[in-house]
């Protein structure tokens, strides 16, 4: 097993703060985070601290993977079930990852008005 990518990005809780709670929050929810996760993080009382978190872990994942041409937002899914946060993947984000034969870890974190996720790519262990 080798790591293949790194990938980091941060995301200013504020600005998403307004963009949810903007004339185009729906336009933006709706392009850019998939049913699974609105559903998760438009309950939560620090929504936009969520979706931060999640949408600088789709940046992060697009980094580590350098940017393949088709990708999509809703391609890459960030879920949490028991353990830490991973991905669910669709389209073209899962067809580079399974053809270069990686897995990613994810890490997520908020603090001091910024999300910041990093995402490590590394191939699949036999």
């Amino acid at each position: 097993m080798s790591i293949i990518g790194l990938g980091l990005d941060i995301c200013s809780i504020e600005r998403i703060q307004r963009i949810i709670t903007g004339p185009r929050a729906e336009a933006f929810l709706a392009r850019v985070f998939t049913d699974g996760e609105r559903a998760t993080c438009s309950p939560r009382h620090d929504a936009a601290s969520a979706y931060a978190a999640r949408f600088a872990a789709k940046e992060a994942l697009v980094k580590a993977l350098g940017a393949p041409k088709g990708i999509r937002w809703r391609d890459m899914e960030v879920v949490r079930e028991d353990g830490p946060p991973r991905f669910a993947l669709a389209g073209v984000a899962r067809e580079v990852m399974e053809a270069r034969g990686l897995e990613a870890f994810l890490a997520l974190t908020h603090d001091a008005g910024v999300a910041a996720a990093t995402v490590v790519l590394q191939t699949k262990g036999v």
